[in-house]
């Protein structure tokens, strides 16, 4: 397991790198500058974005044959599948430090970007739900499908789970009066319900790589 998810960590550095790039770039310009929809931007783009190297990983394994290559290892396929849903909780965690010190930053030289400090909460959990959804809609259908279409599932994955936290959102909304509890309660939804669609994806990928034959 260990050498599975260094292995993963790896091969999404080279990624991460360059994107990280970009994301440093892009956080001096949001420090220098008082944009709210700025701050909102580097938040979600940098959460999803690291999460989308991850998952790119898995694809690519595939498409250089050391995904099947890997089979013939002394590893168990749960291994492996556990190894990429780790990963990708890793980079979950980098994108989020990344949005967190940019945010930081702009917050001491400018004051908070936002209408109630606690605004922030509810833009983290959206970042952090949309990821762990997509990655819980992309495992399985990249290996029920097919590597080849790994380019289409991930894009897929990215739809579904902005479709899926808009309609959390919307009907908490229409049942709950606003608030700073109703902020709260909603972060802790949009959190709670990706945490566990993201593990139950890990059961249900598990399964299906059991029993996927190469």
């Amino acid at each position: 397991m260990k050498g599975l998810l260094r292995n993963n960590l790896y091969g999404t550095l080279s990624n991460a790198k360059v994107f990280s790039g970009f994301m440093v770039l892009y956080g001096m310009f949001g420090v220098a500058v008082i944009s709210q929809s700025v701050q909102i931007g580097y938040v979600m783009i940098s959460i999803l974005g690291f999460s989308v190297s991850a998952i790119i990983v898995a694809k690519n394994e595939f498409t250089t044959k050391w995904g099947k290559y890997k089979l013939t290892l002394p590893v168990r396929r749960v291994d492996i599948v556990k190894s990429q849903f780790v990963n990708q909780m890793i980079w979950l965690l980098a994108g989020t430090i990344f949005a967190g010190i940019e945010l930081g930053l702009s917050w001491l030289l400018h004051g908070c970007p936002f209408d109630q400090y606690i605004d922030a909460l509810t833009m983290f959990a959206l970042g952090i739900s949309m990821s762990l959804f997509m990655g819980a809609i992309f495992f399985p259908l990249f290996y029920a499908g097919g590597e080849e279409r790994g380019e289409v599932f991930w894009m897929i994955a990215i739809l579904c789970a902005f479709g899926i936290d808009y309609i959390i959102v919307t009907i908490l909304n229409s049942l709950l009066e606003p608030g700073i509890t109703t902020i709260v309660f909603k972060a802790a939804a949009l959190v709670g319900c990706s945490l566990a669609a993201f593990g139950l994806s890990y059961q249900l990928t598990v399964g299906i790589f059991r029993r996927k034959e190469y």
